[in-house]
C-alpha cells in the first residue's frame, strides 16, 4: 500500500453519502473516505449518459477544468459538486462504478507524480492547443495512447484546484469523442447529443422511472450539506407526478439521516462536519433543495 492520496470530484451521485455508499457500507468495497469538501468549476450540469439500467446520469458540458471552493452564495455559471480525498489504492474502485476499468493502469503509469490527477493535469496540459474542445478531444487521445484503452461510459479528466491540489472528474464522452475512433460513446450509441433535464428524460420511452427517481434523490441529496442543486431542480416542478415522488422520499427523516451518515462516516462526528460544511437549515436554502421541500407544504 503506497502513501499517496487522489481527490475525486462528484458532480452527480457522488455528491451523497446516499449515493456514493448506494447500496449500503458495502458499496464501494467500504472505501474509505479521507475527507471531504465542497468546491464549483465553471459548466453547466445535465443528464446525458445512459446506464445499464435503463436511466441517464449526470454529465457535464462547456466546462472548464480548474475549480475553487464555493463561495457564500452560488456563483451563476457554475456547477458545484463534491471532492472526496481517497487512498490512492482505492482509487480503482472509484473508476469501476464509472465504468472506466484501468484505474490500475493509471497509477502505474503515472507513479512518478505526487498523484494520479496531477499527472493527467500534465497530459492536458501537452494536450492544450487553441481550441479548448479540441484540446478535450486530444487529452482523450493522448490517454488512450498511454494506456492503450478508453471508455465508452466515463473518461477520467483532470481538475487543477490551485492550492488544494489536483483533482479528477469522470466525464462522459460525447462530441468529443472517447480517444478512440473506431470505438462509439455510450451517448452517441443512443443518440444522446445534448444535455437533458429532468423533463427531458421522463419524455423518452426508454428510461426506468422507478430508478431514475433512485438516482435523481441521491444527487439531490447533496443539497443536504449545501452543494447548489438548483440546476438539477429546475425543471421538476413542471412535473407533478415525479415531483411527488420525489417529496415521498425527500422528507425529515432522510435528509436528517443523510447528514448524520455522512458526518459520522467521513468525519467522525457532527460537530467536525458542522465545522467545515455548516448547520443544515442554512445547507438547505443556499443549495436550493428548500425550495422542493416547501412545495409540499
Amino acid at each position: 500500500m503506497n502513501n499517496k492520496t487522489e481527490l475525486i470530484f462528484g458532480y452527480g451521485s457522488l455528491m451523497s453519502f446516499r449515493g456514493l455508499y448506494r447500496n449500503g457500507l458495502e458499496n464501494l468495497k467500504k472505501i474509505n473516505i479521507l475527507d471531504a469538501f465542497r468546491v464549483q468549476i465553471k459548466g453547466q450540469r445535465g443528464f446525458a449518459k445512459p446506464s445499464k439500467n435503463k436511466i441517464y446520469c449526470m454529465d457535464i458540458k462547456n466546462f472548464n477544468l480548474k475549480g475553487s471552493v464555493i463561495e457564500v452564495t452560488p456563483k451563476l455559471g457554475y456547477i458545484e459538486g463534491l471532492v472526496i480525498q481517497i487512498n490512492q489504492d482505492e482509487f480503482p474502485k472509484c473508476c469501476r462504478r464509472e465504468g472506466y476499468y484501468k484505474g490500475n493502469d493509471l497509477i502505474t503509469y503515472f507513479s512518478d507524480y505526487n498523484s494520479i490527477g496531477e499527472g493527467l493535469w500534465n497530459l492536458y496540459q501537452e494536450s492544450l492547443g487553441d481550441d479548448s474542445n479540441q484540446s478535450i478531444r486530444e487529452y482523450r487521445k493522448n490517454l488512450r495512447k498511454k494506456i492503450y484503452y478508453t471508455s465508452s461510459d466515463y473518461i477520467p479528466h483532470p481538475l487543477d484546484l490551485k492550492n488544494l491540489g489536483y483533482a479528477i472528474t469522470f466525464i462522459a464522452p460525447g462530441k468529443y469523442g472517447t480517444g478512440n475512433t473506431y470505438q462509439k460513446s455510450r451517448k452517441i450509441e443512443e443518440g444522446i447529443f445534448d444535455l437533458m433535464d429532468l423533463i427531458d428524460v421522463l419524455k423518452r420511452n426508454d428510461v426506468n422511472k422507478s430508478e431514475f427517481l433512485k438516482y435523481t434523490l441521491e444527487c439531490m441529496h447533496g443539497g443536504v450539506h449545501g452543494i447548489n442543486v438548483r440546476d438539477i431542480i429546475d425543471s421538476i416542478s413542471e412535473n407533478s407526478e415525479f415531483l411527488n415522488e420525489l417529496q415521498k422520499d425527500l422528507t425529515e427523516e432522510s435528509i436528517n439521516k443523510e447528514k448524520n451518515q455522512f458526518a459520522n462516516t467521513i468525519f467522525g462526528s457532527l460537530e467536525k462536519y458542522e465545522y467545515k460544511f455548516g448547520n443544515l437549515e442554512q445547507n438547505l436554502s443556499r443549495s436550493g433543495l428548500k425550495l422542493i421541500l416547501d412545495f409540499g407544504n
